[in-house]
């Protein structure tokens, strides 16, 4: 998709030295990819936190044979 932006020359000066991107436009790609994997291990960590919350909640006064991290593992691998 082709699309003009206006972006602040002193960021893509430093960026580009933490790149090894050698254009702004695969700079632009690599920090929308990047922004992507933060965003989506983010979702994943906090669906995690309230599937365990959840787990916790209704398990509370319940003698359980296994522990509430091996049940979100069995959990997890049936998603």
């Amino acid at each position: 998709m082709r699309t003009s932006i206006e972006l602040d020359d002193d960021l893509v000066e430093e960026a580009m030295r933490y790149s090894s991107t050698r254009t702004k436009r695969e700079l632009v790609d690599e920090a929308l990819r990047t922004f992507v994997q933060v965003r989506a291990a983010e979702h994943r960590q906090s669906s995690y936190k309230e599937r365990l919350a959840s787990i916790r909640s209704r398990t509370g006064t319940l003698k359980l044979g296994k522990s509430v991290t091996a049940i979100l593992r069995e959990d997890r691998r049936r998603t």
